[in-house]
């Protein structure tokens, strides 16, 4: 399970502020709905939230649901901070509360958690229509020096278990750009340090990190490591019974 620190935290805010990955994907998401506005969406695994930020602007309602109170807080100060009234916060393991009483949603969406029995788990009591799940699709580590194979094919393993339980579903494979802008090159030593592959670490040096960037010329964030998110949504359909 992704756990997040102060690190995490300070670079995935930078990032979240310089690309338009959740904006494209709130678009995306409500696209999927003749009248977005008379819509519930929960997301799941929200983690700092900045997909719920997006999506507050499309949807009717938005809960926001995670095991970290680190990650909520960032998201509760932006809530308060930008006004938003239609963003409900809940801290909750999803997988291993069994006291609380499920909502029920008109949809949710999964990005980038659980594998898909994880997801059915949370989503057949919770959800009437269609979940969408967001979910790598990259066989390599994006932020790695080598950019080592991942151990196992996490989509492969979706559409494995998906065909299993007899879920229909549809697919589309996408790919946004999502990279890291950095402050300094001291900043980016330490991004490369910090998601680096196992021996990968001991690779990484100035020399190395320089290569790997872009000059922007923006004087906060004078440095851009480029790079694609590539992934696919999985369209799930609960409404004909719940599993």
């Amino acid at each position: 399970m992704f756990t997040w620190d102060e690190r995490k935290i300070r670079f995935r805010i930078d990032a979240a502020h310089k690309t338009d990955f959740h904006t494209e994907m709130s678009a995306l998401l409500a696209s999927e709905f003749d009248d977005p506005q008379s819509v519930s969406i929960c997301d799941a695994g929200c983690g700092l939230g900045f997909l719920d930020l997006a999506l507050a602007s499309r949807f009717q309602k938005v809960t926001a649901i995670d095991v970290s109170s680190i990650a909520l807080d960032h998201l509760r100060a932006e809530v308060k901070n930008l006004g938003i009234k239609n963003i409900e916060i809940r801290e909750e393991d999803l997988l291993n509360d069994p006291t609380v009483i499920p909502e029920i949603y008109d949809t949710m969406v999964f990005s980038f958690f659980g594998n898909i029995r994880e997801i059915m788990h949370i989503a057949g009591p919770r959800c009437r229509n269609k979940i969408y799940i967001i979910k790598k699709n990259d066989k390599n580590h994006r932020f790695s020096v080598s950019h080592p194979m991942r151990a196992y094919d996490s989509m492969a393993c979706a559409l494995k278990d998906l065909d299993e339980l007899g879920l229909p579903f549809t697919k589309q494979d996408m790919s946004i750009e999502d990279g890291q802008p950095l402050r300094s090159l001291d900043d980016a030593e330490q991004f490369f340090r910090l998601y680096a592959q196992g021996k990968d670490k001991e690779l990484i040096n100035r020399d190395f990190v320089k290569a790997q960037l872009e000059e922007t010329h923006d004087p906060v964030f004078p440095y851009y490591y480029p790079r694609k998110c590539v992934f696919s949504l999985l369209t799930v359909d609960l409404s004909g019974g719940n599993n």
